[in-house]
């Protein structure tokens, strides 16, 4: 069979593309599928390693230039008529992607729905986020209606987009079984984009709280984002300097994990936060906000982990102090965390991928 991802970035290290590589390489090697990445945006190399049998070819999109853009879906749909794939899966979530389900291909397509939300959930004017709001989902809804099938990662999600008839497929843990961290060090991880929505900056301001009990221990950051530059002032403002410090990105960040004690996630809207599941691959108890939707489809709340009350930083604080001072305590939480990870099998979700993409194309030649 041959596949066909549409997505805005394989080349990036976004979450999509971390699952793109992981998940195509299985479809590829154990199920013999001829797989096509497009991606609108394009580096050098990519950032994470894909299967030598995997085609990624890049198809320029650029919404500054407006005359281009209009053209964009014309050359998308004469590319994907070239390929002649026996399905395609939407992997781009943005407003391009929910335009991509108007394009009549001939073929079963797939959206893969990785987002929470069309339009950011935070820090906008009530009336344009409004206005915007209604106006994008009243799109999105119309979209996803046209396309075979909708997919999500958690029945919280589709109640949160309000998706019926979804078909829900989480994300697969795919570090596979690796050595345990000891979990003996001084040091707390943090890993993901250097985005708004991540909630650096609320995480900052609670290592502050930790640093005034707690001065030995360190906060390593790992990632890369627009909102670098402001968070290195953040940290100084607070004066913590040599205390959060900030690490580039590394796509195989295994190395990192197993030199930590724990982890922390302050995101304020996650849809299946894979940072997560790779920590507690590593045997690491995160302590993270039950935030819309994401964690709570992971973490099981003071076994393997803490699900913290979205916005009480006193709760959160409190927890990070609980694990610094039981080492026993977070021990045992990542033991769990190591066991429990295992449930999202690489396999066995690649599996309902391939048994999905089957049932469509079966129902295409009938």
């Amino acid at each position: 069979m041959k596949i066909v991802y549409i997505t805005n970035d394989a080349f990036g290290h976004g979450g999509v593309a971390r699952m793109l590589s992981v998940k195509t390489a299985v479809l590829a090697q154990k199920y013999g599928h001829q797989v096509v990445i497009i991606s609108s945006s394009f580096f050098d190399r990519t950032f994470y390693t894909f299967d030598p049998s995997i085609t990624i070819k890049p198809l320029p999109f650029s919404p500054k230039l407006a005359v281009e853009s209009l053209f964009y879906f014309k050359k998308l749909k004469k590319e994907i008529k070239l390929l002649n794939p026996d399905i395609v899966v939407i992997c781009d979530n943005g407003i391009k992607g929910y335009l991509m389900c108007f394009l009549d291909l001939n073929v079963p397509v797939v959206f893969e729905c990785h987002a929470i939300d069309i339009i950011p959930i935070m820090n906008k004017p009530k009336h344009h986020f409004s206005i915007m709001h209604f106006v994008l989902k009243k799109l999105v809804d119309v979209a996803v209606k046209r396309v075979d099938k909708l997919v999500v990662l958690s029945q919280a999600q589709a109640d949160f987009l309000k998706f019926k008839n979804a078909v829900i497929v989480p994300n697969p843990a795919w570090s596979g079984p690796v050595a345990k961290a000891s979990l003996n060090s001084n040091k707390v991880i943090a890993v993901g984009r250097l985005i708004e929505s991540k909630g650096y900056e609320r995480m900052i301001r609670i290592w502050k709280s930790i640093y005034e009990m707690y001065p030995d221990w360190i906060l390593d950051i790992y990632g890369d984002g627009n909102q670098k530059e402001h968070l290195i002032d953040v940290v100084s403002k607070y004066k913590l300097n040599g205390v959060v410090s900030f690490k580039e990105s590394d796509a195989d960040i295994g190395q990192a994990f197993s030199q930590h004690a724990f982890m922390l996630h302050a995101s304020y809207y996650e849809s299946f936060p894979l940072v997560i599941m790779e920590a507690m691959s590593f045997g690491l108890p995160v302590i993270a906000f039950d935030c819309p939707v994401g964690p709570r489809n992971i973490i099981k709340n003071n076994n393997d982990g803490f699900l913290i009350n979205d916005f009480d930083d006193e709760a959160f604080v409190a927890k990070i102090k609980l694990l610094i001072n039981d080492v026993s305590l977070r021990q045992d939480m990542g033991a769990k965390a190591y066991e429990n990870i295992k449930r999202f099998d690489l396999d066995a979700i690649v599996d309902k991928w391939n048994m999905l993409f089957y049932s469509l194309v079966d129902v295409n030649l009938r």
